[in-house]
């Protein structure tokens, strides 16, 4: 049976008081040279442990944002050209994440979504990719679920990973052919903890949609996954948190067929293939970046590991097709 219902209460995210990086917060130390992210294990690699400290600080900045905000202070909001939200939470953790990379790697540019020019993009072979506050309307609408986003890209491969969730005081890390690491803060501590893949049960699937998708295609989706005898529960989510939520085990396919941008997406790609998953445009092909003009995906499925992706893209054909 056909069923929508929301993220379970034991993994709905919860607000918390966050401090600001500021006086009582430690600081980043200064860069002596440009560190090399993608070589060294990811654990002792003092770079990708600057990296950390860097989420850990925008996860603070962010929670102090929104529980102000909770509290009714006003949120300064404006449209951007393609008429999406951006908050002045969006510039502040933005402006952070640039500063802080360039001190951690001087050498490697930063295509943040807040970044004013994309054009020197095309000279690049590695860059970080970066979503400072991905989940705008979820920030917004007060639901909890927006996260922090940092890939960094090499020759069109996610290199390195890494998204943190505010309001759970969490971060999900990982590196090319290494293991996936959870880190929660324990006071002044943070907590690394390997997370082992879960066991796959293709006879029922949890399926991830985005909440104020309202779209056709996300209904016939369900109707070819129905007329396939495939049973599965939907789960409504937001951002990035979704592809988190399958590092969890508790969503195993997120089909996307309305529109997102690179950032939306590489660090969770990048996260996912630890896992034996990944994020797929519906021919089959891992997602590449920046190897097209335009910065906007086209439709794709991620799924947290790969035996769900062929009848999920089996399902996805029939419901594109039942349209046109």
């Amino acid at each position: 049976m056909m069923e929508d219902k929301p993220v379970p209460d034991d993994s709905k995210l919860k607000s918390s008081k966050a401090k600001s990086p500021g006086s009582d917060e430690p600081a980043l130390k200064n860069s002596t040279a440009n560190a090399s992210i993608a070589e060294n294990s990811i654990v002792s690699n003092p770079a990708v442990q600057r990296l950390v400290e860097l989420v850990k600080a925008v996860n603070h900045l962010l929670c102090e944002f929104y529980q102000d905000y909770q509290q009714n202070q006003v949120l300064q909001i404006s449209s951007k050209a393609d008429e999406s939200p951006v908050t002045e939470a969006d510039m502040a953790a933005h402006h952070l994440i640039e500063q802080e990379l360039k001190k951690i790697s001087p050498l490697i540019p930063v295509l943040s979504e807040e970044s004013s020019d994309y054009k020197l993009r095309f000279d690049w072979h590695e860059f970080w990719l970066v979503d400072p506050l991905d989940g705008t309307r979820e920030f917004i609408n007060k639901t909890g679920e927006f996260t922090v986003n940092i890939a960094l890209i090499r020759h069109g491969i996610v290199e390195l990973a890494i998204i943190g969730i505010p309001t759970l005081k969490r971060m999900y890390l990982t590196q090319k052919n290494q293991p996936l690491y959870r880190i929660d803060e324990a006071g002044d501590a943070l907590v690394w903890q390997d997370i082992t893949p879960k066991p796959v049960h293709l006879n029922s699937w949890q399926i991830a949609i985005s909440r104020r998708s309202e779209w056709k295609v996300y209904q016939q989706f369900k109707q070819a996954l129905h007329d396939r005898q495939q049973a599965f529960d939907c789960n409504n989510a937001g951002s990035a948190y979704k592809f988190c939520l399958m590092l969890e085990g508790q969503i195993d396919v997120y089909p996307r067929f309305h529109p997102t941008s690179e950032w939306d997406t590489a660090a969770g790609q990048g996260l996912l293939e630890a896992i034996g998953g990944g994020v797929y445009d519906l021919q089959g092909r891992p997602f590449a970046y920046n190897q097209r003009h335009d910065l906007l995906n086209g439709h794709f499925m991620a799924v947290r590991h790969n035996d769900f992706l062929q009848p999920a893209l089996e399902a996805a054909h029939q419901a594109v097709k039942a349209l046109t």
